[in-house]
């Protein structure tokens, strides 16, 4: 008796910033996946309080292939991205892909990547990197990486005290991680990464990048033996599609 496929049960949780022309080149990635891969993953994107261009307005008049969620953060938070993680995290089910919007999976890169019958729920993966087009390899990130949802609720989420200034956050996830979960590097798959040369608004622009505060608040964490992250979701949101 033939039966209709499974569900994919893998999301990507993208965060958003006034980046509506890296947002259209990400949707236009995501739509090929539906050709290659037997199961696609699921989106959600969440807009971190952007004062110019609402990601649901680019969704909208978008033809996105994938099924989709969309929440909006109803404060412009400065680097808020902790918050922005945990509120796309909070709303999936079971794998996690998380990435920065700046980044793209090909494809191939794609079906390698969440082919789920290589997956163990005590791992996380991680792709390496590289520069788009063709630049050598970097070391992979603290952003791009695969993992299971019971592994976001046993260490607790993102912390979000790291909000208001810039830095640390996703290094704090990843030390969490680690202590819980085995890292595997994919170096089969690359994450290519884009710059402002290929989409201009790739980047998010106009806010300090100073990491002194963060800096000596993860040193303060680590010396107290990484206190477990409370209180999340510090603000107001709703899912807007």
């Amino acid at each position: 008796m033939k039966t209709t496929p499974a569900a994919s049960s893998i999301e990507m949780v993208f965060l958003y910033y006034d980046n509506p022309q890296m947002l259209e080149w990400q949707i236009d990635c995501w739509n090929a996946y539906v050709g290659v891969l037997k199961n696609p993953p699921g989106v959600i994107l969440v807009d971190d309080g952007s004062p110019k261009t609402k990601a649901v307005d680019i969704v909208k008049k978008s033809n996105c292939r994938l099924p989709i969620k969309v929440f909006r953060i109803k404060e412009d938070i400065p680097w808020n991205f902790t918050g922005a993680r945990n509120l796309g995290c909070v709303h999936a089910k079971n794998w996690i892909y998380m990435s920065d919007i700046d980044t793209i999976l090909t494809e191939n890169d794609a079906k390698k990547l969440f082919d789920q019958r290589l997956l163990q729920k005590n791992c996380f993966y991680k792709p390496a990197r590289v520069a788009f087009p063709d630049l050598p390899l970097s070391a992979p990130g603290n952003v791009n990486f695969l993992y299971h949802k019971d592994l976001y609720q046993e260490i607790g989420g993102y912390d979000e005290d790291y909000a208001g200034n810039y830095g640390r956050g996703d290094t704090d996830f990843m030390n969490q991680l680690i202590r819980v979960a085995k890292q595997i590097i994919r170096r089969d798959v690359l994450v290519r990464v884009i710059s402002p040369a290929q989409v201009p608004d790739a980047c998010t622009f106009g806010r300090p990048r100073d990491k002194t505060t963060n800096i000596e608040l993860y040193l303060r964490k680590k010396a107290a033996g990484f206190i477990r992250p409370i209180n999340p979701l510090r603000f107001t949101w709703r899912q807007v599609y």
